[in-house]
């Protein structure tokens, strides 16, 4: 692979000069070049365009350089061949190439930010359908009305019971309101908050629930398509 690279380097100095030379020496045959010193310009426009050849074959996706155990050597002349073209033509090749960039540049540009304000269009729309279909603050009381602590160290939970409440907290996001808090729900089906957090922690490693935060902080719940199929 290092000796490709270095091959390829090569054809891009020694073809990239030899096109500038002869360039040079088509204008200063033709007069239309009189200082000699002009050949220097002309070489290293020639290389400068080469360079400029992998840029545009992988503009292009071209593999014509790319090795592999299947690469084939008549590949080399053909890249001295694009490089030469290239050198002739170096003026001409280089400005060809520098505006397909910035064209390439602004576009990529434009379709960045298209995606960053789509992106903050939907979360503003997800924002206001998780703040609009979701239990309001008004509809949620500070406390249950009982003792929490008390509720949680007197009662206890069978398999059968723990199957009855995950089937409630899930049937909850079947009615009004398809999003939900933890205290929202708690005062809903009169169930402890700790007893719904663990309900929908566990639902969500399943992949059945999904937690929101809302730009205010609060963090809500909704069912997913799996969440849907239960109950």
């Amino acid at each position: 692979m290092t000796i490709h690279i270095i091959i390829l380097g090569l054809i891009i100095v020694i073809v990239g000069s030899l096109a500038g030379l002869v360039n040079y020496l088509n204008f200063y045959f033709r007069k239309l070049i009189q200082n000699k010193k002009e050949v220097i310009r002309h070489i290293l426009s020639g290389i400068g365009a080469a360079i400029l050849v992998p840029l545009l074959l992988n503009m292009l996706s071209s593999d014509l350089i790319n090795f592999d155990s299947d690469y084939n050597e008549i590949n080399y002349f053909v890249f001295a061949g694009f490089c030469f073209v290239a050198g002739y033509f170096s003026d001409r090749f280089i400005n060809s190439i520098g505006e397909k960039v910035l064209r390439d540049l602004e576009n990529t540009k434009s379709q960045v930010n298209q995606v960053i304000n789509e992106t903050k269009d939907n979360e503003e729309k997800l924002d206001f359908l998780v703040t609009s279909e979701s239990d309001s603050e008004e509809d949620i009381e500070d406390s249950l009305g009982i003792n929490l602590s008390e509720f949680k160290s007197k009662t206890q939970f069978n398999d059968d019971d723990i199957k009855e409440k995950l089937d409630k907290v899930v049937n909850a996001f079947k009615g009004k309101y398809r999003f939900r808090s933890v205290k929202g729900l708690s005062k809903e089906l009169n169930y402890p908050e700790t007893l719904i957090r663990t309900i929908l922690e566990g639902l969500e490693n399943e992949g059945a629930t999904k937690r929101f935060v809302r730009k205010d902080g609060k963090t809500l719940w909704g069912l997913t398509k799996i969440g849907k199929l239960i109950g």
